[in-house]
């Protein structure tokens, strides 16, 4: 098992992750994951940490920052690998990497994913209590 940093985005990349991220429920047309946008995250400090294991990628967390805080966006792991320690090793990673920026790590999790939010409570995420996730979709779209 290997954990790599990529900075650039291959389009063969790109196709494995967007078919993890449809494996594991968390793709989603209005997200606005094109191969565009993520790429330019990587060009502005983003990073994908990817898993891999004999050659095929099993593990993703896609990190952006705000020069305070690292957001963790996109953290799946393969359903039938799920359980054997890549989600952590995922977010070891990611938390280690906020640690060397000196950034808080903050991410979303959705309240029907008990095992990611047990995962997650382990690390020391705590819920923001009085706070809900909003968001205007339409913002952003290039009329």
């Amino acid at each position: 098992m290997q954990i790599s940093r990529v900075q650039e985005l291959s389009n063969q990349l790109y196709e494995s992750l967007l078919e993890l991220w449809n494996q594991t429920g968390i793709s989603n047309p209005a997200r606005s994951d094109s191969f565009e946008a993520i790429s330019h995250s990587l060009r502005h400090g983003g990073i994908i940490l990817c898993c891999h294991i004999d050659g095929s990628l099993c593990g993703s967390a896609w990190l952006t920052h705000d020069y305070r805080r690292l957001y963790i966006h996109h953290m799946a792991v393969q359903p039938n690998m799920q359980n054997t320690g890549i989600g952590n090793l995922l977010l070891q990673e990611s938390l280690s990497i906020a640690n060397s920026l000196g950034y808080q790590a903050k991410l979303e999790v959705h309240e029907d994913n008990p095992a990611a939010r047990h995962l997650y409570n382990k690390h020391g995420f705590t819920e923001l209590n009085g706070y809900l996730v909003m968001i205007n979709r339409n913002s952003g779209q290039k009329v």
